[in-house]
């Protein structure tokens, strides 16, 4: 069950992102061996009720219950489809089953899309850093929550489960974002909020910071660094030292 849940809602406006753009100096805001990576759900939106609530519903409708409590222990890392793999016993179905799944959600998300405070405010002290999205959302669902919030344009790559051939917790997605943006595994930080995409990030041999938005913190111990609120956090400190950098 969700330990804590500060969310903003509809509209959220963050500060403007910080462009990667080369400047005239042919210089970047960004340095290039350093990356954060955000998962999206359950860090940056408080959609898990959400996304539990039209699971319950969609699954209710072929007989199948699935807890509050289950969805939050065992399912909260895995794709729409990869629920229905593993609850629904009729394989025909699933397909319908989990695009009934992903419509019901973007209802229920409207035109209000609840953000977390914590999480927007850590996304924009990422100056100096690359920044990519690796989420088990669809990218229709993540482009429509990012846009809406304003926040697009802090990503220079977005990763989504239509992008993988596994999802979390696989280190696929995370090493997919990585190389995207040209970054070491190495040199990147993860903020996850869920034990799945932890075992993900820390499989794919990077550093990860757990946030418990979704799940308590014992849940959580596989991660580097376990919070309760993002704005602890400094990413920085989390990354071994190159040699002929300092931090800053």
């Amino acid at each position: 069950m969700p330990r804590r849940a500060v969310p903003v809602d509809f509209p959220y406006r963050a500060p403007p992102a910080v462009s990667h753009e080369p400047s005239g100096d042919n210089v970047t805001t960004a340095r290039d061996d350093r990356a954060v990576i955000f998962d999206m759900d359950g860090v940056l939106i408080n959609s898990e009720p959400l996304h539990c609530r039209a699971t319950q519903e969609v699954l209710a409708k072929y007989g199948v219950t699935m807890t509050e409590a289950d969805y939050y222990r065992r399912y909260i890392a895995y794709s729409d489809w990869e629920i229905m793999e593993i609850l629904l016993p009729d394989r025909p179905a699933r397909p319908a089953a989990a695009e009934a799944k992903s419509r019901r959600y973007l209802e229920l998300v409207g035109s209000s899309v609840p953000a977390f405070q914590d999480g927007l405010q850590l996304l924009t002290r990422s100056d100096g850093w690359r920044v990519a999205l690796a989420t088990g959302s669809m990218r229709h669902e993540a482009e429509l929550a990012l846009r809406a919030l304003g926040i697009r344009n802090y990503f220079e790559h977005i990763v989504t489960r239509e992008d993988c051939v596994k999802g979390k917790q696989d280190p696929e997605p995370f090493l997919r974002a990585a190389d995207g943006l040209g970054v070491p595994a190495t040199r990147c930080v993860v903020i996850e909020d869920s034990p799945g995409g932890i075992r993900a990030a820390k499989a794919a041999g990077m550093v990860c910071v757990g946030v418990t938005h979704s799940c308590l913190r014992e849940q959580l111990l596989e991660a580097d660094l376990a919070v309760d609120d993002l704005r602890d956090v400094d990413p920085e400190a989390l990354l071994p030292q190159v040699r002929g950098h300092h931090a800053g």
